[in-house]
């Protein structure tokens, strides 16, 4: 029983440390779709772009998503400071080798919008359109690419309002106090938490006292 509780505590240690800098990877309409992130740094939830990779700016989709869930557009900093503050500050074009990890722990959240194949192999990327305007009728958008051995941040990239692309989805966001029920994650930390505390009262009993580009 005792290395039984050893394990738990190490499991719940290695649970916590995956959930990166302060990222929480939950569902949004499913369970185990992973569309929904949680920023317990800056308290703001974040959907996919993956989910509305696609769909073109504040499409009806969007507008609904908006509507019925409370999320809005991220301004392009938003985006920016949590992409830097969880993934490394990613280099941008050409990229590094470091920046193929920070784009791979990007897709591990976020998801992978497209995978494309370049003159060098796959070379898979995520988009996200934001609030800011490039120009009329266009928006920056931003986001991660793996391009041969190296990664890169792809940032501000002007896209047009009315151009849909897969590679390309949105970066909406919500207050963490929008929702009031726990997050996945959190149902897991406090599952493991009441784990242990049933073991450690068992063990006790027993002994006594015991994460503009197109193509390339």
């Amino acid at each position: 029983m005792k290395y039984l509780l050893i394990n738990a505590i190490v499991g719940l240690t290695w649970f916590s440390v995956t959930a990166s800098a302060g990222l929480i990877k939950g569902d949004f309409l499913n369970p185990g779709d992973g569309y929904l992130i949680t920023d317990t740094s800056t308290n703001l939830q974040w959907l996919t772009p993956y989910l509305t990779r696609g769909e073109t700016w504040n499409d009806g989709t969007v507008q609904a998503i908006e509507s019925n869930y409370g999320f809005h557009y991220a301004t392009y900093q938003q985006a920016l400071d949590m992409i830097n503050s969880n993934f490394n500050n990613p280099p941008v074009s050409p990229g590094s080798a470091a920046g193929f990890t920070d784009a791979q722990n990007f897709f591990n959240f976020f998801g992978i919008n497209e995978q494309v194949t370049c003159d060098v192999g796959p070379c898979p990327r995520t988009q996200g359109l934001t609030a800011d305007v490039y120009m009329a009728g266009s928006h920056y958008a931003i986001g991660m690419l793996q391009y041969g051995s190296n990664g890169y941040l792809i940032p501000h990239n002007p896209w047009p309002d009315s151009v849909s692309d897969v590679q390309q989805g949105n970066f909406l966001i919500r207050s963490t106090t929008a929702s009031s029920a726990p997050e996945p994650g959190t149902l897991v930390l406090i599952g493991v938490g009441l784990t242990l505390c049933g073991l450690t009262r068992r063990s006790s009993s027993r002994s006594g006292l015991r994460g503009s580009v197109r193509s390339q």
